[in-house]
């Protein structure tokens, strides 16, 4: 789609948006945050979709356009399809939608700006900010850690007296972002208004003790990695800010499932196990996925980590990083994509023999090769950024049922295999 008509599609979107939140006087919960955003959105809408009329989109939704997509109940882009943004446009001001009188929405920022232009469209009335880490590091993108926390702070610096901000006090860059709302914080120490303790992981979930003032509660969730914490503790918060109970939140993420491909566990050909965590990657979110492999239990570990993206200066560092980890986290290390060779060299620098690397310039390539490599009970760690690695296609050749691709991995659309 050409960017004039891309720019007109958004704006006449954004509008309408805008008028529907207005005229429902929808309550807003807005999320950002360098990582977790999709998840900690699905925890959120997991508890408050099951107390009130409220609304959320399943997609990682969260630039101008897709939360407008989100707002307007749309379940898919465009993409370059005229034909389908027509069709867009048109349900947006002829069909009738359910209504509701909440809505949870995710928001991204590539760049500084990003997020007020989203806040125009949708001016939260409950702001999470979950962490502030280097990503987006390119050129025309953000210039450092700093450029960064102040666009993540632009979410809660228009919140009213009667707001809420939700905070990470465990993020000492979040802890001290302003705000005239109220603040209401989450984390691990004495301080906090929402408190984790006990927290305890293995091979089939999280369990973990919360305490809310004078209160206290168990939980056990079906995630794996004890970083899901702070996917959770959000979630909470945002139920209790709504009047919810601890009681009420333990009930509701008792059963709750991460979005396709954010450390799910899927069943790999010859008796494998595969962590599927393809969508995307940071350094951040890498260290944390290979901490799990770390702590997971199985005869043997294969890190397939793909090249991550949008790192400017710090991108050999951070692949230098990366191989160390996983060579201290794994087995064996399949390193995907453009960095696969500073995946590699940081993997010997940590004492990794070399012929337990094997390199590879696309996932299709790595899948083939681990196809016939796996052997049963091993673990397999699949983890990159999505532009020009896509490990998904990785995770479909090895998945023991490649034909329900559709329902457990990530960017199944047609639109996106043709990407």
């Amino acid at each position: 789609m050409k960017s004039v008509s891309r720019f007109l599609i958004t704006q006449i979107l954004a509008a309408k948006s805008k008028s529907v939140l207005k005229r429902h006087r929808t309550q807003i919960i807005a999320i950002t945050g360098s990582v977790g955003k999709t998840s900690t959105k699905e925890a959120i809408y997991h508890i408050v979709g099951r107390h009130f009329k409220a609304h959320h989109s399943p997609k990682g939704f969260n630039t101008e356009l897709g939360l407008s997509l989100s707002v307007l109940q749309e379940e898919a882009s465009g993409f370059s399809s005229v034909k389908a943004w027509l069709g867009i446009l048109k349900r947006a001001f002829a069909k009738r939608k359910l209504p509701y009188n909440k809505i949870v929405l995710e928001m991204g920022a590539d760049k500084p700006g990003d997020i007020r232009k989203l806040t125009k469209i949708a001016k939260p009335n409950i702001a999470v900010i979950t962490n502030v880490n280097p990503v987006h590091l390119e050129k025309g993108q953000f210039k450092d850690l700093d450029d960064i926390r102040n666009e993540k702070a632009s979410l809660i610096s228009g919140l009213r007296s009667e707001d809420v901000a939700i905070l990470n006090f465990d993020d000492p860059l979040v802890k001290t972002m302003p705000t005239k709302g109220r603040i209401f914080s989450f984390g691990t120490t004495q301080e906090v208004d929402v408190r984790a303790s006990e927290i305890e992981s293995t091979n089939k979930g999280l369990k973990f003790t919360v305490t809310y003032k004078t209160e206290s509660a168990n939980f056990a969730v079906p995630v794996l990695g004890t970083f899901q914490i702070y996917t959770l503790l959000p979630a909470i918060a945002v139920g209790l800010t709504l009047g919810l109970t601890l009681k009420d939140c333990v009930a509701a993420l008792r059963d709750f499932q991460l979005p396709n491909s954010r450390m799910n566990s899927i069943p790999g050909i010859h008796h494998s196990t595969i962590i599927d965590s393809s969508y995307n990657a940071s350094p951040t979110s890498m260290a944390r996925a290979l901490e799990l492999l770390k702590e997971l239990k199985a005869d043997r570990k294969i890190a397939a980590v793909g090249t991550m993206n949008e790192l400017g200066d710090r991108t050999k560092e951070a692949h230098l990083l990366l191989g160390a980890n996983a060579a201290k986290a794994a087995d064996i290390v399949v390193a995907v994509g453009q960095e696969a060779s500073t995946i590699k060299q940081g993997a010997k620098e940590a004492g990794m023999p070399e012929n337990q690397i094997y390199t590879f310039m696309t996932s299709d390539e790595a899948g083939a090769f681990l196809k016939d490599f796996l052997l049963p009970k091993d673990l397999v760690l699949v983890k990159g950024s999505q532009n020009r690695v896509r490990m998904e296609r990785l995770v479909k050749i090895i998945m023991e049922t490649p034909e329900l691709a559709s329902q457990l991995l990530c960017r199944q659309d047609r639109a996106w295999e043709k990407i």
